[in-house]
């Protein structure tokens, strides 16, 4: 059988938001590209995210609380995180440098890194909404966290403090002021915070469907594939598939949980664990109000997101799983009874739970970046839960690195780097 042959000035590896955008902005620079991705639309962790994109979105999720929660994590008695101890012996460099992430001094260096990105996600989420034409799908209606005791609220002031420290505005509700804001809230909370700088979502996967025509549009390539490996050559890359080959000046990998898998074969072996996430939508009982914004039930470590014609999708906390391990619904199905006492949540409107894998870095810090020993090879991978939210304006990032230019917010603290001098898994 003969091998398809096909060349390019550059390969971008991964087609969900950041591969997509990363193309989008290449092709903007005048770029001959080729994106390689399965096509799998369901199988994207950006499919599946909570829709949110917020400027308060700079917190990693190993804070300084994580260690009064760890006895139940580690009995997975706690909804915000369930943990697959087979599969713990696999992710234990991630596991060990999660926990040494987990001090003050480290979360506000990460949120002091992450500001300047998640500031730039929504203005540039809204640009590439509009060019691909479907502007309707963003809209900028705040996003709310919620806390069922004062304890729960006053457990969170340091997050408030870093936030008023980086102009993150946010508004404190009580009371009946919650309930005003969201009529469809039928369990009572103490508190709220709402965010106001925060756009939604309404369907990511239409987003994501929407900036593939737009790549299209602008005379991009798409292989409908899975890659094999890179290798470098004299004149830059080989990018080898099951149908043949790409040869490129150079590549882009944002494959997201999946990223070590081809950065591995070239020696560079991340601490990296997937955090897998699970979804399910459900229609509101007749009658109810609407949901109007995503909303973050802080006592259930769960989401609830409007996703257009009377949908609200929940998603679940996080499990430390393998990427490839069977699915465990226990988690969703929790959330799902959470939901239920919090909104008139109706029937669910899937067959089944929706399951993705978030990549995951120890610092919650994304990779973006040139790799250290090989030349024409650009990182962006490691978002963790906002790489839905950060993907176009790390499109824009991915640009600069590759044509040179200065890069639209400060790298250095992505850098890939930074991670490789830690245990190796």
């Amino acid at each position: 059988m003969q091998q398809d042959e096909r060349t390019a000035d550059i390969v971008v590896v991964g087609g969900g938001m950041v591969g997509l955008s990363s193309a989008i902005a290449l092709k903007d620079r005048g770029r001959d590209v080729v994106l390689c991705d399965p096509g799998e639309a369901r199988a994207r962790t950006s499919y599946g995210n909570a829709g949110v994109v917020s400027r308060g979105s700079i917190f990693p999720m190993s804070s300084p609380a994580l260690w009064a929660k760890l006895p139940a994590y580690l009995r997975n008695a706690d909804a915000g995180l369930r943990l697959r101890h087979l599969h713990l012996l696999r992710v234990m460099p991630w596991a060990a440098h999660f926990l040494a992430s987990a001090r003050t001094s480290a979360w506000r260096r990460a949120a002091d890194a992450l500001a300047p990105l998640t500031n730039a996600a929504y203005p540039e989420h809204k640009r590439l909404s509009e060019r691909a034409g479907v502007p309707h799908l963003l809209r900028e209606c705040g996003w709310v966290k919620l806390y069922r005791t004062e304890e729960a609220f006053a457990g969170a002031s340091l997050e408030r403090e870093i936030l008023a420290d980086h102009g993150v505005p946010f508004e404190i509700l009580d009371g009946a002021a919650i309930q005003a804001l969201e009529p469809a809230l039928i369990r009572p909370f103490a508190r709220a915070m709402l965010l106001p700088e925060t756009g939604a979502v309404a369907d990511p996967g239409g987003l994501v469907e929407a900036c593939e025509a737009l790549f299209a549009g602008l005379g991009g390539r798409t292989l409908c594939t899975t890659v094999s490996r890179l290798e470098p050559t004299e004149e830059g890359w080989r990018i080898v598939h099951p149908g043949g080959v790409v040869r490129a000046r150079q590549v882009v990998l944002a494959t997201g949980a999946a990223a070590h898998e081809l950065a591995r074969p070239l020696g560079y072996r991340f601490a990296f664990a997937a955090e897998r996430g699970y979804h399910r939508h459900y229609a509101l009982q007749p009658g109810s109000p609407a949901l109007t914004r995503p909303i973050y039930d802080t006592g259930a470590a769960s989401i609830l997101s409007p996703m257009g014609e009377g949908r609200v999708r929940v998603l679940s906390g996080v499990e430390v799983a393998d990427r490839h391990a069977a699915p465990d619904y226990r988690q969703i199905e929790a959330a799902a009874r959470e939901a239920a006492g919090t909104v008139r949540l109706g029937q669910p409107l899937d067959n089944r739970p929706w399951l993705g894998s978030r990549p995951s870095t120890p610092d919650g810090l994304p990779v973006i970046g040139p790799a250290p020993r090989h030349d024409g090879l650009i990182f962006a991978f490691g978002h963790g839960h906002i790489g839905l939210s950060t993907g176009p304006i790390t499109g824009r990032l991915v640009a600069d690195l590759a044509t040179g230019e200065a890069p639209a917010v400060p790298v250095a603290p992505f850098a890939p780097g930074r991670l490789l001098g830690w245990p190796r898994l």
